[in-house]
């Protein structure tokens, strides 16, 4: 056997080994029949190719689609399926966002609000502020931490700018707890209670 035919040999067999590995079938088959067709001449080169081919072709499908450039991941077609779905729950969380935030910036009540004062001065509001009962505060249900509010008395039409920093009342139907001094501008400290329409504003 020339060195030709030897080299030519080799690498075919190294070939085939590798093939062997990567696919794991018919391993031991293929072992003896390449040293069969190794001890031929050269004339019978084509054997050898021919036996790299249908033991290439004898492999699983998903072993040839592994020898692919394109990874098996990158085109599954549940990860298409599991892409789409987070776009398009991105897309409806955007549109809630953007409907909740215009609801609350057109927010609009009325109802009866009430006040507090000297009992609960100096201490910790639900936004971690200190209470002032002079200061124009208010406590609100629902309405966002530190937004503002327009408050009208509807019975003598004085209004005030208050900050939502505190939540209640919870108890009553009263909407709105307003601070003292946010009370006494709209005139129902006496009363204790006052007919008022709210507001959403974008500050004081």
């Amino acid at each position: 056997m020339n060195k030709r035919l030897s080299g030519l040999l080799t690498m075919s067999a190294v070939l085939f080994a590798g093939s062997a590995v990567a696919t794991n079938v018919n391993a031991v088959e293929a072992k003896t029949s390449l040293a069969m067709i190794s001890q031929d001449n050269a004339p019978h080169i084509d054997r050898v190719l021919g036996e790299l081919s249908r033991q290439h072709d004898g492999a699983s499908s998903l072993v040839k689609s592994a020898r692919q450039p394109t990874s098996l991941a990158l085109s599954s077609s549940l990860l298409a399926n599991d892409t789409t779905q987070v776009t398009n729950d991105e897309d409806v969380l955007e549109r809630l966002t953007a409907v909740a935030s215009n609801s609350v910036n057109k927010f609009k009540q009325t109802g009866l609000a009430s006040w507090y004062g000297r009992k609960f001065h100096g201490r910790k509001t639900a936004s971690g502020e200190t209470f002032d009962m002079n200061g124009l505060t208010a406590a609100h249900r629902s309405l966002p931490l530190n937004c503002y509010v327009k408050v009208t008395n509807k019975t003598n039409g004085k209004s005030v700018v208050v900050k939502v920093n505190d939540r209640g009342p919870f108890h009553g139907n009263r909407v709105l707890d307003l601070s003292y001094g946010a009370a006494k501008r709209l005139g129902i400290t006496n009363k204790g209670v006052g007919n008022v329409a709210i507001e959403r504003v974008s500050g004081p």
